[in-house]
């Protein structure tokens, strides 16, 4: 029998909102961006920053969002050095033309680059008039399909948490891999990503197992799931799912279904701590997933809770990585001359410093992070790996 720990309400909930709306089906090209020198600016007085962000949605969870990104690109803002920022926020309604709009106004009121906005669809409007006025445009999106051309993206697609999950299982003897995931697009789109690390890496994805996301759904799948992880003898099984959606009873369905804790090793592509009723599931004990290193987290919380009352959103750290990053360029090119926002700056080695970790972007747009792989351990999140503090030893 599969728990009920959530209730069916709960599980056909849809997918965080970091998420949804953010990704596209199937394998994206990593083609690099156009080299380019960057826009002239004048970096020894304020440099005008557009935030663009999900305001005027009439959702209160996207106002929320929104709010918490604001509070956190504005402690960044404090924090720069030897930099000045002016930073005006402008509201995109979470729309294409409301991105559209938000990105021809800020150039007509001198932005000289753009941070945000936060969905694809947003992205996607922003991305032309920014493109045709020189500006590069630092997206909070997750989904590869928008990076290129002007636009780098911070959220950490499902290609580097993948990744991160195969060399974590490789380096301990894990394989072949098996993969099991929600039918649908988030889920189909984490798939191809395993898929991509597994060949990237030189694994063995053995198996390949969708279900439908629904109590029946599962119910009908875990069976034959466990059936194929077994037979191509993966030991190795990456659960795509996350909490809010039908992980646990996934879990479940393949732990009774005879892959026990000796049989196959859980990998979780998304975040399990965000839910106490997951970390609690007898199913996932022992499971590992990816994600930003907790004691960097923890302290960017802190300081959060410190200046605002109250925590932040866990996208927060995105606006604020965005800001710092644009303040580090700035600064540098203060000391060395040329624009701070040239192609070569943007895609340097080295990366940034984030309070997730150490970011970098690399040269198709997308945000290569540092995650740490955390168990799960008498139902609390224990990390198992810490996340790498530079990329000194990490390629392209």
């Amino acid at each position: 029998m599969l728990s009920t720990r959530f209730s069916i309400r709960n599980l056909l909930r849809p997918a965080a909102l970091a998420l949804a709306g953010t990704l596209v089906a199937g394998c994206v090209s990593q083609a690099r961006l156009p080299v380019n020198d960057g826009i002239a600016v004048d970096v020894n007085g304020p440099v005008r920053v557009a935030l663009l962000l999900p305001y005027g949605t009439g959702d209160e969870g996207r106002e929320q969002i929104a709010r918490s990104l604001e509070n956190a690109a504005r402690l960044a803002q404090g924090d720069v050095h030897n930099a000045t920022i002016d930073l005006v926020v402008y509201p995109t309604a979470g729309t294409t033309s409301g991105g559209a709009a938000a990105a021809n106004q800020a150039v007509s009121e001198g932005a000289k680059i753009i941070v945000g906005p936060l969905f694809s669809t947003e992205t996607a409007g922003a991305e032309g008039p920014a493109a045709a006025a020189g500006l590069t445009l630092l997206s909070f999106s997750n989904n590869p399909s928008v990076a290129g051309s002007n636009v780098y993206i911070l959220g950490t697609t499902f290609q580097n948490t993948a990744d991160r999950l195969i060399a974590y299982g490789q380096a301990r003897g894990l394989g072949p891999f098996g993969v099991v995931y929600p039918s649908g697009l988030e889920g189909e789109t984490a798939r191809d990503a395993v898929q991509a690390a597994a060949a990237d890496r030189g694994a063995t994805l053995a198996a390949s197992q969708g279900y439908n996301l629904s109590v029946q759904g599962i119910q009908s799948a875990a069976g034959p799931a466990a059936q194929a992880l077994l037979g191509a003898g993966a030991n190795g099984i990456i659960l795509t799912d996350g909490p809010t959606g039908g992980l646990s009873f996934i879990a479940d369905g393949l732990r009774s279904n005879g892959v026990g804790p000796d049989r196959g090793q859980f990998l979780g592509m998304q975040r399990w701590d965000i839910s106490a009723e997951a970390l609690q599931a007898p199913s996932l004990q022992g499971g590992v997933f990816a994600a930003p290193d907790p004691g960097i987290v923890t302290a960017f919380n802190g300081r959060y809770h410190a200046a605002y009352g109250e925590s932040p959103h866990e996208l927060a750290g995105l606006a604020y990585d965005g800001v710092a990053a644009v303040g580090a360029l700035i600064a540098e090119a203060r000391s060395q001359g040329g624009s701070p926002f040239s192609t070569e700056r943007l895609t340097q080695p080295s990366g940034f410093a984030g309070v997730n970790g150490p970011f970098r972007f690399t040269p198709s747009g997308r945000a290569q992070r540092n995650l740490a792989i955390i168990a799960v351990q008498n139902g609390a999140p224990v990390v198992r790996e810490p996340a790498a503090r530079s990329f000194d030893t990490v390629g392209f």
